[in-house]
């Protein structure tokens, strides 16, 4: 078993209303959470490759791809940023 934590921030600071959305190698949705009110996540994984999609409320926008290996422990941080919006 692996243990993945880290924070989810915008601008440095925590975003307490994330939501941590997590995909399994072949795109499917295994789980959400929303983060903590110090912006942190936790999830005990399978080694494989995994992706995490991350948002909040605010409409900021974030993703992190990783390859884990049993009996690690990981910590990725991830940071929200605004998606740029396409003018039409």
């Amino acid at each position: 078993m692996i243990k993945l934590s880290g924070t989810v921030k915008v601008r440095e600071e925590p975003a307490r209303s994330a939501v941590v959305e997590l995909h399994n190698s072949t795109g499917d949705i295994v789980d959400q959470v929303q983060v903590g009110d110090d912006g942190g996540y936790t999830y005990y994984l399978a080694p494989g490759t995994w992706a995490l999609r991350v948002w909040d409320a605010h409409g900021y926008r974030g993703r992190a791809e990783l390859t884990l290996s049993d009996g690690e422990t990981r910590v990725l941080d991830v940071d929200l940023e605004k998606p740029e919006v396409a003018e039409a």
